[in-house]
């Protein structure tokens, strides 16, 4: 009789692995769909704006009505999700966004190019910042999972680079997002959520708010900085292929790095990426081979992966408001799309390229000098495993 119940036990715990599983990979596999559209469909976004007729600054104001929906609907999403569950922001955030991105088709001139791009954000920011606390909640590691993000980011890029017809790529966007909400019909919801939090939205952002300031310094610099780098490069005589390619780059190192990220402390993780976000700002101002730009796009990957995971991995696990504190973060960096790619056009038109690059070095100085004392806080920062 024990050796039937011992049986019985060891099949039930191997069936509860085997949906474990599945439920991780699911997840991973739906990270990296929308990855993959949202990168195939953003990458050329400045360069059809040029095409439209639009300045460098109509081009940053593009960018900035894109953050501005998606910080509003990723904080509004995060916080109502800790209270009803994340399915169904998840999914129907999925659906939405695929909708979205078709309907960049219709952009035929710069004023439909805003609204459009608007649309994009706001559906954007309704499955992702729940779709981080579900990944959380289900006990996937969040390296892994950001890793499957930057994974569909290298596949978006590289369709941009062989495709190059824009449209064409809004089309591809469209059906592998749609491709991700049907994936997303198999998740489950998670137990771990607590229905009963009434979660205050300044109480979590005052918990973490230097962690938050600080990704919003260092992230301002690169939005305002990506706005205007396929400009950059172009002015370079790089072609729309190799803008691609160095997009790839950048994304394939970061699947790699955030993999291993969450073996480390999360502090340390996230003051070397502060660190080494600075130095790559400054060294890209003055490359110009495609060789060396190949070397600070990998750099760049191993900054951004570093800064990302451990910020995400500290407020994640500072309270059980994890919808919230997601919705937060993504605000934070979604703040930085609204204004980072404004403020880098006006830069560029005023000062020129290399002028936000070294405006993107001096913000990343400053997020370190905000961040040391919550870095300081930490009990031990010694290397966890």
């Amino acid at each position: 009789m024990l050796y039937g119940f011992e049986g019985e036990v060891f099949i039930l715990e191997r069936h509860m692995g085997d949906t474990m599983n599945r439920r991780l990979w699911l997840v991973g596999l739906v990270n990296f769909l929308l990855g993959f559209a949202t990168q195939g469909s953003n990458l050329f976004v400045p360069l059809l704006g040029a095409q439209l007729g639009a300045s460098d600054s109509q081009i940053g104001l593009v960018g900035a009505v894109y953050g501005a929906a998606f910080l509003l609907s990723s904080l509004v999403s995060g916080w109502k999700s800790d209270q009803t569950g994340r399915l169904f922001f998840v999914r129907w955030g999925l659906l939405a966004s695929s909708a979205a991105f078709a309907a960049q088709l219709l952009a035929g001139n710069v004023a439909l190019l805003m609204l459009m791009r608007g649309m994009v954000g706001l559906a954007l920011g309704i499955a992702t910042a729940t779709a981080i606390a579900y990944a959380f909640e289900c006990g996937i590691d969040m390296g892994r999972f950001s890793s499957y993000g930057s994974l569909g980011w290298i596949f978006g890029a590289m369709a941009a680079a062989l495709v190059e017809d824009i449209y064409l790529l809004f089309q591809i966007s469209f059906a592998i997002c749609l491709a991700a909400f049907l994936v997303s019909l198999f998740f489950q919801e998670t137990t771990a959520l607590h229905r009963s939090l009434s979660p205050k939205l300044f109480q979590v952002l005052r918990r973490n708010y230097r962690i938050y300031f600080a990704v919003f310094l260092r992230h301002l610099g690169a939005t305002a900085v990506w706005v205007i780098l396929p400009l950059h490069l172009s002015s370079l005589g790089v072609g729309k292929f190799w803008i691609g390619l160095l997009w790839g780059v950048n994304f394939a190192v970061q699947f790699v790095v955030m993999r291993y990220l969450e073996h480390y402390s999360e502090y340390k993780v996230f003051a070397f990426g502060q660190v080494l976000s600075f130095i790559v700002f400054v060294v890209f101002a003055y490359v110009t081979g495609k060789l060396p730009l190949v070397l600070v796009m990998a750099l760049l990957g191993v900054a951004w992966s570093c800064l990302y995971v451990g910020a995400l991995l500290i407020v994640l696990r500072s309270g059980e408001e994890r919808g919230t504190s997601s919705g937060i973060f993504q605000s934070t960096l979604n703040l930085c799309n609204a204004l980072g790619p404004l403020l880098g056009g006006l830069i560029a038109e005023g000062f020129g390229y290399r002028s936000v690059l070294f405006f993107a070095a001096a913000l990343s100085v400053a997020g370190m000098f905000i961040a040391i004392p919550a870095n300081s806080k930490e009990p031990s920062l010694d290397i966890k495993s």
